[in-house]
């Protein structure tokens, strides 16, 4: 790699504080990197960023396990809030060091590991997917951040990926951690005790299209547990077949994205009115979003039905003595390429990865196995019936992001997509089937 065209932007303003040929660098742990005169801090807690809080709140509520945090930085997409504690070693003004890339690495999605000194093992991992910052961790063994490397390089989708040239990881670039930062002034921490801004409510028609989040999840499957085809009946005459309800149906992301398309048609807001919940759900040949709406005192049946049909081209159906409203849109369910030959995962296999990812952040995950169920024999062949999970989400933030993390699970059946404005609450609901032994039915 060319370092020229990093080491050309690395300064202050226009103070060149950074000699990039010779810099002086040093490491104070646990997550202090100092080139030169610039103090950057590791490590950051970084969030989604909440618009229903301040900041003082957010961090109160991020804290977990760690000492008060007190130190705060925007994220360069302003999507995130990055949290820190002046008992760690951190102080004001300090630069947030996973901000600082933008300029030298240009893709959305890249991985990086970096030694941080010669004189310690300390190395630092950071990352970023589709914009928003993954990974900003400070390790203090080789073993440790190797590790978690090998984990994180298995995700898809990385535009780039830098590590050391000495661990032999394919398609990896090589790059100094002094040539790869631009030190930016504007981007050093700041104290949440003496801002008194209010984070700015997100415009609700956005967060339909738009919701971006902190996507800090694993999308590594962490077992070995190998693909198992659907066994195919030797004589499908008399042998039992498997009930396939995936086929059919519509792919987690294409659901999601078509659901959030129509949600953006049917949402408009009328004076004296508020959608209560919109909802979107798909049939063997169709998408149906519907929007429940409430009655204010101020509001009116007539200006409401003239204000739908005006932004929604759609009817109106008045309910419940006039003080509710319901209005609907569907659309045919696009033909897309065959789900016929998925091979379906074992129901621990699902257990443990859908876990393992969603957990991660802290999501609100419910995932319950149902079945499985016994073959009904009145059928001819006889129908044996896939096991499956329930799966549900609930979250505030990127649901088109969450809904991506299903993207790979095989027989998944995508059943509700619902959205309250009132509190900005999502919830995703899907069945996820499974493998299932077929037993052989013996002839007499």
């Amino acid at each position: 790699m060319n370092n020229n065209s990093f080491m050309n932007n690395n300064n202050i303003g226009n103070d060149s504080f950074l000699d990039t040929q010779h810099p002086a660098v040093i490491f104070q742990p646990p997550a202090v990197f100092h080139i030169n005169k610039v103090a950057v801090a590791l490590g950051l807690l970084w969030q989604p960023l909440r618009n229903d809080l301040s900041l003082k709140q957010q961090a109160k509520l991020a804290s977990g396990n760690r000492h008060n945090l007190d130190l705060f930085r925007m994220a360069a997409n302003s999507k995130q809030v990055g949290f820190a504690s002046s008992r760690e070693g951190y102080s004001s003004n300090m630069l947030a060091g996973a901000n600082l890339f933008d300029q030298n690495i240009s893709v959305d999605s890249w991985l990086a590991a970096f030694k941080l000194t010669e004189e310690s093992d300390h190395w630092w991992i950071v990352a970023k997917r589709y914009g928003a910052i993954y990974q900003d961790k400070v390790f203090d063994s080789s073993k440790s951040a190797l590790d978690e490397y090998s984990i994180l390089i298995n995700a898809p989708d990385w535009e780039r990926k830098f590590a050391p040239s000495d661990w032999n990881i394919k398609d990896t670039e090589e790059l100094r951690l002094v040539d790869a930062l631009t030190l930016n002034q504007h981007l050093g921490l700041k104290p949440i005790n003496q801002t008194k801004v209010w984070l700015v409510a997100i415009p609700i028609v956005l967060t339909l299209i738009a919701l971006v989040i902190f996507a800090g999840i694993h999308l590594l499957e962490t077992m070995e547990s190998r693909d198992v085809q659907l066994p195919r009946p030797e004589e499908p005459d008399s042998q039992p077949q498997v009930e396939r309800p995936w086929v059919g149906k519509s792919r987690i992301g294409e659901f999601t994205y078509i659901c959030l398309e129509l949600m953006e048609e049917l949402f408009f807001l009328s004076p004296g009115w508020k959608i209560d919940t919109l909802a979107c759900s798909q049939d063997s040949s169709r998408y149906l979003v519907s929007a429940s709406i409430k009655r204010n005192p101020s509001g009116s049946t007539g200006f409401l039905r003239q204000f739908a049909f005006k932004y929604t081209g759609t009817d109106i159906a008045i309910g419940c003595n006039g003080d509710c409203a319901n209005i609907q849109k569907e659309r045919s369910i696009p033909d897309s390429p065959s789900r016929e030959d998925e091979r379906l995962w074992q129901a621990g296999k699902v257990d443990t990865i859908l876990r393992e990812r969603f957990q991660t952040l802290h999501a609100n995950l419910h995932l319950n196995q149902r079945g499985p169920r016994s073959s009904v024999q009145n059928t001819t062949p006889p129908t044996a019936i896939s096991s499956r999970h329930d799966f549900s989400i609930k979250t505030r933030y990127g649901i088109r992001e969450y809904a991506d993390l299903l993207r790979d699970v095989p027989g998944i059946v995508p059943e509700t997509l619902i959205y309250k404005p009132s509190n900005n609450l999502w919830l995703l609901t899907a069945r996820i089937f499974h493998h299932v032994e077929i037993p052989l039915i013996s002839e007499t």
